[in-house]
């Protein structure tokens, strides 16, 4: 059974309240959309993000990617996982699930891109699709959810997390969403 959502599970630095500013914001706000619109992201709840040059620009908590705008956007730009702190430049709390995405990145250089969603059928199908899931259940939004994933991680483009939802990642967002599509495809 998925955990009730309560908000996130660290403190946030703000180091100023500005909308990050980077060319690329704006697909990331298209695939938001389209993801919002596929219904890829369940109750269209879900978090997407790209990596920048000081960290990575995610979508803010609890947003509605179906009609979310660019400032809704926070830049993660300094994470410590030991004091579950994030110092961010946005007008916003990150997603609940940075965590997952900054230790996603670190994990990967080469990934570029982290698209976060929800299907139940997907979760139902993992198994029998032969996808890497998840061990435990973690509790959303902690470092023991983002280890759980880099434990089963390996070299897969998506992973299952057990009884939540998956994670896609490219290096691109456009490659991201294939690795999605591929594996949604085969439902």
């Amino acid at each position: 059974m998925a955990e009730v959502y309560t908000g996130t599970k660290f403190r946030t630095i703000f180091t100023r309240r500005e909308n990050p500013s980077d060319e690329r914001l704006g697909e990331l706000v298209d695939w938001c959309h389209r993801w919002g619109r596929r219904g890829v992201v369940g109750d269209t709840i879900g978090n997407l993000s790209f990596r920048t040059e000081q960290g990575f620009i995610i979508n803010r908590t609890a947003g509605d990617l179906a009609t979310i705008t660019p400032v809704e956007f926070v830049e993660v730009i300094r994470v410590d996982f030991t004091m579950r702190e994030l110092t961010v430049a946005g007008a916003y709390e990150p997603s609940s699930e940075s965590l997952m995405h900054a230790a996603l990145y670190a994990a990967r250089p080469s990934v570029n891109a982290v698209f976060h969603g929800h299907s139940a059928a997907l979760l139902a199908a993992a198994e029998r699709l032969g996808l890497p899931v998840t061990q435990r259940e973690r509790p959303y939004g902690t470092a023991a959810l983002a280890d759980e994933i880099l434990d089963v991680l390996s070299a897969h483009s998506v992973v299952i997390i057990r009884n939540h939802g998956f994670v896609a990642m490219g290096a691109t967002m456009k490659a991201a969403d294939a690795a999605a599509q591929r594996i949604l495809g085969r439902l």
